[in-house]
């Protein structure tokens, strides 16, 4: 081949691919649908993935940076994520409007179905989902969860570990790994009908697998909804997939053990009442009727998601609950009074002494507010192409809320990063939550356990405070109260004392 033949072939080679290249750009701009929300400019390709992931590694939190998008282009703004089109609320009539849209309840395709090799209630969508959810809030309810009747339960976990942390005598201790097995615990009793001792290694094992993941996964879950993010060197997709696996497998023995042991006339928990349901569908299905959408295919995944969304992030707004008493001491002073003039101190707090802890409850609220614990909360998908707002939300988009930003919009509370948890009494003293504070989300895919985790919260932190004072330990550096973001976000690892009052 002659130098002009090669120098021929190369200018080929590069009319060529640029070609191809200014087809991409041409289809990405003039490709995309019109009518859709504001947002900023992203690259063909891989839209805004760069400029979000160059934010994170200056320590900007997601939430953040997408309250900062919204002061530019409004409450409902969008962007690209590779080929998918992410729409971000950033208001409460923004997420509590297209939350209760009936096109957009689906949820996106996610890992986590291949991992588990199951969907269930809090991945599936259209008419499973609503049998799913229906079917799942009416055995947990049959069970007494979130009845008054369900204290009992939650207080006897709640002795239990009071009794672990007064075993430190006033020493510190990190609280996390018990107040993790304690209310998972209160979820492992419905769920499976058996609670894990403290010092059960396997099981602790499978809480800090499951804690793991929450940070694995990202903000909002991005690594489960967005397949491409799995191929970046920073993303530990193979540690996520482990940790999964070991947890998927632990799950499945329980349930082996239920299906092996099975009495139809002792029913006894939720996996028990899952597998009647099966055993059910099987015989319609035999003699030719129509039957139900539970089966095996979504046990798995329904049992682990009640079962990690039980467990971690209602230990971790305890942890914030513990660690704002021991920053701020003179709050906690206010709460330990208001429990001994109500309660006194030859008992501990009942459900029926709830109306009259105004300031507790009150501080509860502060603490979930301050703190929220899934700051973009879990992704919904458009169904359908839908009119919202007056934009185009195509099929398949993803609608992701921004609670920080409702739980932090000064317009709703003034001085949103203060501590005060005077913002929800009234002029009488008396606690109103806000409808603003939506810390389990809203509309039908709200938190299947939010009755559950409100119950766990009262009961565990007003028995907390009735029977001990949380300090810092002496000679330690400040306490923070900045968290790390991740599916939730968390304290930073502490240590705290815990001394008995009299």
């Amino acid at each position: 081949m002659t130098v002009l033949q090669n120098v021929m072939w190369f200018l080929d080679v590069r009319t060529v691919l640029l070609c191809v290249a200014v087809l991409l750009v041409l289809r990405w701009f003039l490709g995309r649908p019109k009518n859709l929300p504001p947002g900023p400019w992203g690259f063909p390709l891989i839209g805004s993935v760069l400029a979000i992931g160059r934010e994170i590694r200056r320590g900007v939190e997601p939430h953040d940076l997408f309250m900062r998008y919204a002061a530019k282009y409004g409450p409902v703004f969008r962007l690209k994520i590779f080929n998918k089109t992410v729409v971000v609320l950033n208001d409460y009539s923004s997420v509590k409007e297209a939350f209760q849209h009936p096109q957009l309840q689906d949820r996106p395709k996610m890992l986590l179905t291949k991992v588990l090799k199951s969907d269930g209630v809090s991945i599936a969508s259209g008419q499973p989902w609503l049998e799913l959810r229906r079917f799942s809030l009416t055995v947990l309810r049959s069970f007494g969860v979130g009845k008054t009747s369900f204290e009992e339960k939650i207080g006897t976990e709640a002795e239990e570990l009071m009794k672990e942390m007064s075993a430190f005598s006033g020493k510190p201790f990190d609280p996390k790994p018990l107040l993790g097995n304690a209310v998972s615990n209160v979820i492992c009793n419905v769920v499976f009908g058996k609670r894990y001792e403290y010092t059960d290694e396997q099981f602790n094992k499978l809480l800090s697998l499951l804690g793991r993941n929450f940070k694995l996964l990202g903000a909002g879950a991005a690594v489960n909804f967005f397949p491409a993010l799995r191929y970046l060197p920073f993303v530990s997709i193979d540690e996520i997939i482990a940790n999964f696996e070991e947890i998927r497998m632990f799950i499945t023995t329980i349930i082996d053990n239920h299906r092996a042991n099975f009495d139809a006339d002792d029913v006894k928990d939720f996996t028990d009442s899952f597998l009647m349901e099966i055993k059910r569908n099987e015989a319609k299905d035999a003699s030719g009727v129509k039957h139900g959408l539970l089966s095996e295919g979504n046990l798995v995944g329904t049992v682990t998601a009640l079962f990690a969304a039980g467990s971690e992030t209602t230990a971790t707004t305890l942890q914030w609950t513990l660690l704002y008493m021991a920053v701020y001491p003179e709050i906690q002073q206010r709460v330990q009074a208001e429990i001994d003039a109500v309660v006194g101190r030859n008992r501990l707090p009942r459900m029926a002494d709830k109306p009259e802890l105004n300031f507790t409850r009150a501080v509860i609220w502060e603490v979930q507010r301050l703190s929220l614990i899934v700051p973009l909360g879990v992704a919904h998908a458009a169904a359908a192409d839908t009119q919202f707002r007056g934009f185009l939300i195509p099929k398949d988009t993803l609608l992701v809320p921004n609670l920080w930003a409702v739980t932090h919009d000064p317009k709703v509370w003034p001085e949103p990063d203060q501590f005060k948890p005077e913002r929800f009494l009234n002029d009488k003293g008396e606690a109103v939550q806000a409808e603003e504070l939506i810390p389990f989300s809203v509309g039908r895919r709200s938190c299947i356990g939010e009755h559950l985790a409100k119950m766990e919260l009262f009961i565990f932190f007003s028995f907390f405070l009735h029977q001990f004072t949380f300090k810092k330990p002496d000679n330690s550096p400040p306490l923070s109260l900045k968290g790390r973001g991740g599916l939730n976000y968390s304290p930073f690892n502490f240590e705290i004392c815990v001394i008995s009052r009299e």
